[in-house]
């Protein structure tokens, strides 16, 4: 990329919390403006930190966009799903559902920002870039639950011979759907497909060792 106001770093070491401070403050103009007014200048002054401690924590815009982006995982990074799976009295249902609802939140969060990206040509090639290094991508939430599903099949949850990585699929590509169309057309058109619930238990009848998961 050509050097801007992002590729021009700063020296010296900001202060505790400011990594944190400048990312919020970054969700903000990004929400409140897009992406066309995120500048180290405006970052820094809502975050209330110098352009430098922007550019020592993220070096230019697209690492600041990839760790944006990367905040929406949260939600995935809490499950605490080895320990969900072991339970006895939780059906396989209610863990997938637990998975889903976590995957919807982060496509919820990614999404705006994903469209935001892929608008601007220049951004959108080193985005692509750094997200093949940093091997990050769809495939990672794919491998995340079939992971968790063969943890499952281990515990007598799942049935054994699934193909947990074509399960997994199913699983992400249905929350997928359901953020991409409340982004594309509102909350309300969510409401024309089955519920993430309904969608769950038909997954977990499938993959369960006895009827009903």
């Amino acid at each position: 990329m050509p050097e801007t106001e992002f590729t021009k770093r700063g020296r010296g070491r900001p202060p505790k919390g400011a990594r944190e401070a400048i990312l919020s403050a970054a969700l903000e103009v990004i929400g409140e403006q897009g992406l066309a007014r995120l500048t180290t200048r405006e970052v820094a002054r809502r975050a209330g930190v110098s352009e430098a401690s922007v550019f020592y924590h993220y070096r230019d815009k697209v690492g600041l966009l990839q760790a944006v982006t990367l905040t929406a995982l949260e939600p995935l990074k809490s499950l605490d799903l080895e320990s969900a799976a072991s339970l006895p009295d939780r059906s396989l249902a209610e863990t997938l559902l637990q998975i889903a609802t976590a995957l919807e939140g982060f496509f919820d969060g990614a999404l705006p920002v994903l469209e935001m990206i892929q608008a601007d040509p220049a951004i959108r090639t080193e985005f692509a870039l750094r997200l093949s290094k940093g091997n990050y991508g769809p495939h990672r939430g794919v491998g995340f639950v079939s992971e968790h599903l063969s943890d499952m099949t281990d515990l007598g949850r799942v049935r054994p011979g699934v193909d947990t990585d074509a399960a997994a699929v199913l699983l992400v590509g249905s929350c997928f759907l359901r953020a991409w169309l409340r982004h594309l057309a509102g909350p309300e058109r969510v409401e024309t497909l089955p519920r993430l619930e309904d969608t769950t238990a038909a997954l977990a009848s499938l993959l369960s060792p006895t009827d009903g998961g």
